[in-house]
């Protein structure tokens, strides 16, 4: 169980990674993250074959560490709205529940868990790249990127 970056998310990030004296990421989780948001905002699963086959970590780096719930919790809200689960479906609710999350684990997700959460920076990763043109420019790419989360045109 761990995070594996969507293939194509280091060479898409790689101008801005390279950009000397520039801001940059600090983590690899950065950009997963940022892909990943997109994805479930938008509710775009990735296929599997998008996904890397090695992970680059197994837990939250440092910053990400306290959002951990947060992340679960997404996880589930999109996931029940991709499987049309209504709020009032408590039994539906609770298998979903117990299909990706467990507790046990230190970042709180199951097996099927993270392979959800690929998946979603997978098709977080098509989406921005077709849709954001890569740049050098850690701050341009966070505005196109603001945008396109809060627009209602691309799903």
């Amino acid at each position: 169980m761990a995070f594996k970056l969507p293939k194509g998310a280091a060479d898409y990030f790689r101008l801005i990674k390279e950009q000397p004296g520039g801001v940059k990421f600090k983590y690899d989780f950065d950009i997963y993250y940022l892909c990943l948001m997109v994805g479930l905002a938008k509710r775009k699963l990735g296929d599997i074959d998008r996904i890397r086959p090695d992970h680059f970590t197994d837990s939250y780096p440092g910053p990400y560490a306290d959002k951990l719930y947060l992340i679960a919790g997404l996880l589930v809200d999109a996931e029940m709205d991709r499987k049309k689960i209504e709020s009032h479906n408590r039994d539906s609710i609770q298998n979903l529940i117990l299909s990706l999350i467990d507790h046990e684990e230190p970042t709180k997700l199951s097996s099927n868990g993270f392979d959800f959460l690929n998946r979603y920076a997978a098709g977080g990763l098509d989406i921005i790249s077709d849709n954001i043109s890569r740049t050098r420019e850690l701050e341009a790419f966070l505005v196109h990127y603001y945008n396109l989360l809060n627009s209602d045109a691309i799903a």
